[in-house]
């Protein structure tokens, strides 16, 4: 049977692209050792299915020499300890995924005669952060008044969600790339990213964080879209000003909004705080439906905390809440309520739409959703109300 000519080269950083290990690959493949040697190649069918393990289109294996593979959007991340280097075929992958459904919705909305979103693009770095957050808050109706409807922080994020969805904003939350429970998403190398767009904004939050981080990145990321700035993030609550170097001001303007927008600080300065901390941070958890981490910074930031003790507490706090996290833990959940938060509905309603009145093929639809089979689909369909 006929065999393929591939670059060593290009094998060896296809494996290394997905840290599959050597061993591991050669079992599966047992002349790949050869292969690297430039004896012989794969069968064209051995090559697909190469392919698949390895997670690239077989074309990619074709190319004489690797290919330089840059993250497809802006890196706002800030690495601590080096951190990591090279950006992950998971976030790589998840960033194309967006990219595609943004595109799809986009032009499905322009098309259908959609006005363009007027707070896209509408702040500046150099804009009050204060300022700012309250104009997002007012375009989100996210005022303080209006948290009394969620019982708890956790129930809020729920309601950020929902009111950055209605706003016209898309969000996706996973903490796998697609429905691929195998390809899981690390929140040290990312938590969020976002993609500015006048018709069809998108803000991805790391579902593999904790909830607390995830309403930080939610904030966060809007903050990139009112600038017009999209990219990807890795900030976080404990994430200071003071801790930037001077080239991420995109990151400490991103980052002052978010405080604000949780915990505005004219009203924090207003309220008549317990001395006692834990009392304090619980106070404005209560109060502005927010996690005892983001209470914790906005202390900080008051005055009432030095550095040191807020990282004390901080750490402290974190580690409290993973461990309730883990004793909550239940099994999985239902899948399509689990789909209908990776997936933003608006945008899944109007494919489902789209590929039941013949406007988008049903494969394009399979894999905008990244679902597998019709039957998925159609119980996908009736859970978003598309289909009776």
């Amino acid at each position: 049977m006929a065999q393929v000519a591939i670059s060593p080269d290009v094998l060896e950083w296809a494996r290394k692209r997905v840290d599959m290990p050597f061993d591991t690959l050669s079992k599966r493949f047992k002349k790949y050792p050869n292969w690297l040697e430039g004896q012989g190649g794969p069968t064209f069918k051995q090559l697909e299915t190469l392919a698949s393990v390895l997670r690239l289109p077989t074309g990619m294996f074709f190319l004489p020499e690797p290919p330089e593979e840059k993250l497809p959007l802006p890196d706002f991340r800030r690495m601590a300890e080096g951190g990591f280097q090279r950006p992950s075929a998971e976030l790589i992958d998840t960033i194309h995924i967006c990219q595609r459904r943004q595109r799809w919705y986009r032009e499905h909305l322009a098309g259908s005669g959609s006005d363009v979103i007027a707070f896209v693009g509408s702040a500046d770095v150099g804009d009050q952060p204060g300022v700012v957050a309250g104009h997002i808050r007012t375009a989100l109706k996210l005022e303080i008044g209006s948290r009394n409807e969620a019982s708890n922080w956790e129930d809020f994020l729920r309601q950020f969600i929902a009111l950055a969805r209605e706003a016209g904003v898309l969000v996706m939350i996973n903490g796998v790339v697609g429905n691929n429970t195998h390809r899981t998403l690390n929140p040290r190398e990312f938590r969020g990213f976002a993609i500015s767009d006048p018709f069809a904004p998108l803000v991805f939050i790391n579902g593999a964080d904790t909830k607390a981080g995830q309403i930080f990145t939610l904030a966060h990321e809007l903050a990139h879209i009112w600038i017009g700035r999209g990219g990807v993030s890795n900030s976080s609550v404990d994430d200071l000003p003071e801790h930037f170097e001077p080239d991420f001001n995109v990151e400490r303007f991103c980052n002052a909004v978010a405080a604000e927008i949780l915990v505005p600080m004219a009203q924090l300065s207003n309220m008549d705080l317990p001395e006692d901390v834990d009392l304090a941070k619980s106070s404005i958890s209560k109060t502005f439906r927010v996690s005892t981490l983001v209470a914790l910074r906005r202390l900080k930031d008051l005055g009432r905390l030095s550095h040191d003790d807020f990282q004390g507490a901080y750490d402290a706090e974190l580690d409290f809440l993973k461990k309730r996290a883990k004793q909550r833990k239940s099994g999985g959940g239902d899948f399509y309520n689990t789909m209908g938060a990776r997936v933003d509905p608006h945008f899944a309603s109007a494919v489902i739409s789209a590929a039941l009145e013949g406007q988008t093929l049903m494969g394009d639809a399979f894999e905008l959703l990244s679902i597998k089979n019709s039957t998925t689909f159609r119980k996908e369909a009736m859970h978003l109300g598309v289909l009776s």
